[in-house]
């Protein structure tokens, strides 16, 4: 079939075709990820590829051979089919609708030259003709992004249980992305005990909607000076951000801004080789959505009998508020890498688009036709947080988005009315200069003076300029109000250095339960764990705890020898539990970084571990002395052989895993009486790379946590990711993971993407079983609540039939330095 056959035996092409199509090693697993250009059907003439078929398109999962080419000087002589500059310009249309054949080659022929041509279609490669050394270059190139290039595919995933008393089934949000083109989507799935049925493609909808050439009537909104919106329209914007559009993606100008402002609005007018200009051809309007998870709002859900505890008067009752918007439409908000946060009704449909500010200065680069591969760019990259506040009199539901590598910025929308959508304020590192790129997770909380706040830590990156210095790596808490973005507070932990910093996800602890914040907790990339006093009336009180201390630095000693202590870099935000002595708390994380390049290959030199620190000063009150902590003030439980185990799932069938156990050594507390007492506990975790970069969970008095290994093996996932069963008030080993084994194991191998889990409750047990590939496990407490455990990367806090909890699922290794 065209453009595969010709009437020539025993060619370089016939040679390409076989070492594609047959596997090179059947003993090894088929796990190649497929490249995927074109997801559609593709017509030449009267013939039709399939997107299989299609030569664009590497589908082999097996080990196989692809072939790129480089054909110095050649171009003069490829003239029939003629020859344009690309693998399939030119005269590909006529041999891809079988009205032109491939010329036949034979021994001397001037026509072998094209058998390279023809090589790289059959090999699902590609070819190139270099007449200079500039062509070459640039050839050599093109092959090293095509061969970084693969498709993925992640979730974020957001449940939302349907209304029935049963809890059997549920919905969820599913965001995805495809690096071969840099497109996404978000797709809602039906959820029940059997099955799992997929409802809609917002890809699709937004496709179907706007990419016939109504792009001009879609809601797509930008930021006008006066904190209000207006539409994302080539008119709208100031001179400075026309100059911003008006170039390529080498940062010439090209004076097409305004059409490039129509292509991200979703004109495909110009995409296309032969019109001027020419923009990078989508397969789909929708960018990849990568880091940022979805949220689901609807009727407002937050605790009625404490949020009416924090306003005087009846008439602005939440109760009141939850009746106004009792039949309030369903809206799912996510961020996406083509530069918008998302707003989907619950059919699909988008009804809903912002551009941050922080975003336009390169936005330029989404049209360019060689943003491929390396040259992908973050922007609405975090995960919006929603919560109702009061202010200004009245209840209101606000949406703060922060933008991870996309940007030092954050934003926040009133999306109390989701057909009326408000912008209350946009800040950036123009505003608070120590402000880095945003991706610490914030948290909307209410201050004891009665006004509410946005707690967020200041994030990774940060440089600014003072006194004609520039200084970096400040790591910052900022307390802003959460209705104009104004700076109640900034907390400075540690001040600008050279070691890299910066201040990462805070959790707000409310030590009394009545929804007002006492302190926030949050650890930075060398190490330490610290912990701000936000007690008091007035912001003057509020302060950087223990005389601006950290209470503890993570710094641990390799297993190998002849290394010193090394910083322990703490990503994810702490995890709160009570003391047993009821005094104070214990403060839970786990140590590792997974942002960077660099952190892709595991680092076994230096391992990582899990922490509890008492703080005994956390009563509600400042803190009045300056805790001394070290290794040596904990207690270490350890981890046992790696042992390989098989238990039997729900539907019958064997899964096989590798298991630990962990000690289960009593913490000797510190008391009055026992000076010599320990202060807290910890776990080294093996020396293969693990860390933890996701925020622990609490179900029937254990502690979970998951950790990953990278893993730089391009036939397999990413990570392998253990899940951690813990006694929160020791670190040890924990009996909720009954697999029907004789030993109970607190550390499981998750492997690959885990079985999708039916999980069964016996007593204060939770029993993991199942079949089949999932990226979730879901662990069911005895009160009906649910934990969700994500696979490939980390934990996930999801929608539970109890509560809803905002969660982060897994990180990605971006290609790109954020600066």
């Amino acid at each position: 079939m065209a453009p595969y056959k010709d009437s020539t035996t025993d060619t370089l092409a016939d040679l390409a075709f076989q070492y594609w199509y047959k596997d090179a090693n059947t003993s090894l697993a088929n796990k190649i990820p497929p490249y995927t250009a074109v997801n559609g059907t593709e017509t030449h003439g009267s013939n039709t590829l399939t997107p299989y078929w299609n030569p664009k398109n590497d589908p082999a999962t097996w080990q196989h051979l692809t072939g790129f080419y480089v054909g110095i000087g050649l171009s003069s002589a490829l003239t029939s089919p003629a020859w344009s500059g690309d693998t399939y310009s030119g005269g590909y249309d006529a041999i891809a609708s079988g009205t032109l054949s491939w010329p036949k080659a034979a021994s001397g022929s001037d026509n072998n030259v094209y058998d390279l041509w023809h090589a790289a279609i059959n090999s699902r490669g590609a070819f190139f003709s270099a007449d200079d050394a500039g062509d070459l270059v640039s050839s050599l190139g093109a092959v090293v992004t095509r061969i970084t290039q693969s498709n993925n595919a992640a979730a974020s995933q957001v449940s939302s249980p349907m209304l029935d008393s049963s809890y059997s089934s549920s919905y969820t949000y599913v965001p995805t992305f495809s690096s071969s083109d840099w497109s996404g989507d978000l797709t809602k799935y039906l959820r029940t005990a059997t099955s799992v049925i997929r409802q809609w493609s917002a890809q699709s909808k937004l496709d179907a909607a706007y990419g016939g050439g109504s792009y001009a009537v879609r809601t797509v909104k930008m930021a006008k000076s006066s904190n209000t919106l207006q539409d994302f329209s080539w008119s709208n914007l100031s001179a400075t951000q026309k100059a911003y559009l008006n170039k390529n993606l080498l940062g010439t100008t090209d004076s097409y801004g305004s059409q490039r402002v129509d292509y991200l609005r979703g004109a495909r007018t110009y995409e296309s080789s032969s019109t001027t200009p020419s923009f990078r051809i989508r397969s789909h309007i929708l960018g990849d959505i990568i880091d940022s998870t979805p949220v689901q709002v609807s009727i407002p859900s937050s605790p009625e009998a404490k949020m009416n505890a924090l306003v005087s008067t009846t008439s602005g009752s939440y109760t009141a508020f939850r009746q106004t918007w009792a039949d309030r439409s369903t809206r799912i908000y996510v961020g996406g890498n083509d530069g918008m946060l998302h707003g989907f009704d619950d059919n699909g449909n988008e009804k809903f688009a912002f551009v941050p500010s922080v975003v336009l200065p390169t936005l330029y680069k989404l049209s360019d036709v060689n943003y491929t591969g390396g040259a992908h760019q973050f922007y609405v990259d975090g995960s919006p947080l929603v919560q109702d506040v009061y202010y200004g009199g009245a209840w209101h539901t606000v949406l703060i988005g922060t933008l991870r590598g996309g940007g030092r910025g954050l934003f926040a929308l009133d999306i109390t009315d989701p057909d009326n959508i408000k912008l209350l304020w946009e800040k950036s590192n123009s505003d608070y200069p120590q402000l880095g790129y945003t991706y610490a997770k914030p948290v909307v909380t209410r201050l004891q003076n009665g006004s509410w706040a946005v707690i967020l830590s200041n994030g990774y990156g940060s440089s600014w300029t003072s006194n004609s210095t520039t200084l970096e790596n400040a790591a910052s808490l900022y307390v802003l109000d959460v209705s104009d973005g104004s700076l109640i507070s900034q907390l400075t932990a540690s001040a600008s250095g050279t070691a890299v910093n910066g201040l990462s996800s805070p959790l707000v602890a409310d030590v009394n339960s009545d929804l007002i914040a006492d302190y926030a907790y949050a650890g930075d990339l060398q190490g330490r764990l610290w912990r701000f006093d936000l007690v008091g009336s007035s912001a003057t009180s509020y302060g950087v705890a223990f005389g601006g201390k950290p209470l503890y630095s993570a710094l641990a000693s390799s297993y190998s020898s002849g290394l010193s202590s090394f910083v322990q870099a703490i990503t994810a935000a702490p995890y709160l539990v009570r003391h047993p002595s009821g005094t104070g708390y214990l403060i839970v994380f786990g140590t590792g970084k997974y942002l960077e390049s660099a952190d892709a290959t595991a680092n076994t030199t230096k391992a990582m571990s899990l922490y509890g620190i008492w703080d005994r000063q956390a009563t509600g009150t400042a803190a009045s002395t300056t805790p001394t902590l070290s290794v040596s003030s904990l207690q270490q439980q350890t981890l046992g052989t790696d042992t390989s185990i098989s238990y039997t799932s729900s539907t019958g069938s064997s899964v096989a895993s590798t298991a630990n156990t962990v000690s289960t050594t009593a913490v000797d507390w510190y008391s009055s009486t026992n000076t010599a007492g320990k202060y807290g506990w910890y776990v080294n975790l093996p020396l293969t790379g693990e860390m933890v970069v996701n925020k622990a969970q609490y179900i029937s008095d254990t502690l979970l946590f998951t950790s990953l290994v990278p893993n730089d093996d391009p036939c397999d996932s990413g990570a392998v990711t253990y899940l951690y069963a813990l006694d929160p008030y020791t670190g040890g080993g924990s009996d909720l993971l009954e697999l029907g084994l004789d030993t109970s194991y607190s550390r499981l191998k998750l492997a690959g993407l885990f079985a999708g889990a039916s999980i069964f409750t016996y007593g204060n047990s939770v029993v993991i079983s199942g079949t089949g590939t999932s990226t979730t496990t879901t662990l069911t407490n005895t009160d009906g609540s649910t934990t969700t455990i994500t696979s490939g990367s980390g934990l996930t806090e999801s929608t539970s039939t109890k509560q809803t909890f905002s969660r982060q699922t897994w990180r990605t290794i971006p290609n790109q330095n954020p600066d």
